[in-house]
């Protein structure tokens, strides 16, 4: 396995994902093997979630942008430093060209290849569309898959490839970090942030995440109005950008319960959803469920057709709560009213939070996906 290189493609560099990718780096250095993560800075390619960043030690490419009809492509130029790998690892988009120009070139340079991916898009309204059959025609056509949980590794399998090929490394982001923030956090400073924000309530519920159709803002806004008429100090707090940011801001100017503060990051975004009772996702979740966890404020969630596959790390009753009718804004609104008051029910999906918690580290991710590059190599 000595010197070997391996690259990870993809255009955008997530600042979530930067730990990941240090602590992959580390790992695969202690073997003698190099990890390089191959992205574009170029600044036409801004991304909703606002929250790109720079990576010292990888590589920066040329991003081509092109529009086919409604279609958004991107040709990053990676051809060449990804051919020159020992692995070369894609993010399972459709829309990225440079794929398809390393899948089917390769194999011809001694150069294997994987994805890194969900198998499917979990948010598609059709799953038999073109487009999630043209991701399942070139789903097969690499040597190795990075799957995000054990349900996409199942899709994948179900698909006929071979499941000893396979790595599931549980999709995670850096929760030691933010527990270690949550920990530095006094009583008197969440104290004084709720007396700012909120006049000193308890009741507080919080969205954290983007802000797009899928989310359901509309949806939250009308049920937090409902619990707000039974629990008269109820306040909503909306952490976030995106295109239904306007909705959020609306709100906020009709209602001085509801605080609109935009995306925050790092330790302030840790001391804004830690002063929640209660985080308010009706709408797709994912790695919120991890922001759940650690910051110890349990999800009331609804059982929505498009969530991520991180949804599985959410057991209702135990570690947060699932509402059967997605579309019931009464259910919904009762389910978080009982979150607010009953403190044993929240108790024990705190607990329940804290303990799934220990399963779902970016330490544990890079352990697993680096175990995986290992036997992909070895293949």
């Amino acid at each position: 396995m000595s010197g070997k290189s391996v690259a990870y493609v993809y255009p955008y560099s997530f600042q979530y994902r930067a730990p990941f990718n240090e602590r992959v780096r580390q790992l695969l250095a202690a073997q003698d093997i190099d990890y390089d993560v191959i992205y574009s800075s170029d600044p036409r390619l801004a991304h909703p979630k606002g929250d790109l960043v720079s990576l010292p030690w990888a590589t920066d490419v040329k991003c081509s942008l092109l529009k086919l009809g409604p279609l958004q492509l991107r040709y990053q130029h990676a051809l060449r430093e990804g051919l020159s790998k020992d692995l070369v690892i894609l993010q399972q988009e459709n829309s990225l060209l440079v794929n398809y120009a390393l899948q089917l070139t390769a194999r011809t340079r001694g150069c294997r290849t994987a994805f890194f991916g969900h198998a499917r898009n979990f948010q598609a309204s059709n799953p038999d569309s073109a487009s999630e059959r043209f991701k399942r025609f070139w789903l097969g056509k690499v040597d190795w898959w990075f799957a995000y949980t054990q349900r996409s590794a199942d899709i994948v399998a179900a698909a006929g490839f071979p499941r000893q090929k396979i790595t599931v490394f549980n999709n995670a982001i850096d929760t030691t970090a933010m527990a270690a923030e949550v920990a530095s956090l006094t009583t008197a400073e969440r104290e004084a942030k709720r007396t700012e924000l909120f006049g000193g309530s308890k009741n507080v519920g919080v969205y954290v995440g983007a802000l797009y159709p899928l989310k359901r803002i509309g949806f939250l806004l009308d049920a937090a109005e409902r619990v707000r008429d039974v629990v008269p100090d109820f306040h909503l707090l909306v952490i976030g950008g995106g295109e239904d940011a306007p909705l959020a801001e609306a709100a906020a100017q009709k209602h001085d319960w509801v605080r609109y503060v935009g995306p925050k990051f790092g330790g302030e975004k840790t001391l804004l959803t830690s002063i929640g009772r209660v985080m308010l996702m009706p709408g797709a979740a994912g790695l919120a469920v991890l922001d759940s966890f650690v910051y110890g404020v349990p999800m009331v969630t609804t059982d929505f057709a498009l969530h991520g596959p991180e949804i599985d790390y959410l057991v209702d009753g135990e570690n947060g709560v699932v509402v059967k009718d997605a579309n019931d804004p009464d259910a919904y609104a009762a389910a978080v009213i009982r979150v607010l008051q009953d403190d044993g029910f929240r108790d024990r999906l705190e607990a329940g939070g804290a303990t799934a918690l220990g399963s779902y580290t970016v330490e544990e991710m890079a352990r697993r996906f680096s175990e995986g590059v290992v036997n992909a190599l070895a293949d």
